[in-house]
């Protein structure tokens, strides 16, 4: 029978959270600082951390909170190593569980990371690449004389200024990255999941079908943690 599930990403740039109904409804919610997690130490809470920082995790232990993580079940098969992170898991196990491959899952926040699950439904890989804010530091961190720029949602082709010309680069570069990766691996009728908090700024580099679920990774983690405790999944 499916429970009620508090379900954690710790991220590298943030902390996202939502409350899983027993019929899988999610209610995101916020979490501002670790402390708040002790408002819900009375229903199951499960987590995936990227960040290993050691507030969160010390409250999250306090609670009896659930670490998932490549050293517990998962239930497709993958030719990555052993290092595959949790927040990964995640997402991929979300897209794989709809049952429809080939796809491929994108995950737009600090890294931009895409990774491959054949007509098989086994996931064969992936690649990381510097995400929108990372590309951005890197230009200011790196270059003497560049102005720290903010990202653009609609940045123009070839920019007419310096912070205009940083954005078309940045923005329209990772977005004809995108493409190219896609036109690699994703033939139609592949399945085009896409999820992070970079992802309102790419959204016009993927075709008109692409599924775009902001909660993709917590779903992940209750489904993983029902599979874990169920050895299977909630039905309805």
């Amino acid at each position: 029978m499916p429970f009620p599930l508090l379900a954690i990403d710790i991220g590298n740039s943030r902390v996202k959270a939502a409350f899983f109904s027993k019929k899988g409804e999610s209610t995101p919610i916020w979490l501002p600082s670790p402390a708040a997690v002790l408002e819900w130490k009375d229903y199951p809470i499960a987590y995936v951390d990227t960040r290993g920082e050691t507030a969160w995790r010390q409250v999250l232990s306090q609670v009896n909170a659930e670490e998932l993580n490549i050293s517990r079940k998962i239930p497709f098969n993958t030719a990555y190593t052993n290092r595959l992170g949790p927040d990964r898991i995640a997402q991929i196990l979300a897209a794989w569980h709809v049952g429809e491959y080939p796809a491929v899952v994108i995950s737009l926040g600090t890294a931009c990371v895409i990774d491959f699950i054949d007509e098989r439904g086994h996931h064969q890989g992936g690649v990381i690449t510097a995400g929108i804010g990372l590309r951005l530091r890197a230009l200011l961190e790196g270059a003497a004389y560049l102005p720290q720029v903010e990202p653009a949602l609609s940045p123009p082709l070839l920019g007419k200024d310096t912070t205009e010309a940083i954005q078309a680069g940045v923005i329209n570069g990772l977005g004809f990255e995108l493409q190219g990766w896609l036109r690699a691996l994703a033939a139609p009728p592949a399945k085009i999941w896409v999820c992070g908090g970079e992802s309102e700024y790419l959204r016009s580099y993927f075709p008109s079908d692409t599924i775009f679920v902001p909660d993709l990774t917590l779903r992940g983690v209750w489904l993983w943690w029902h599979f874990i405790h169920e050895g299977s999944f909630p039905s309805y």
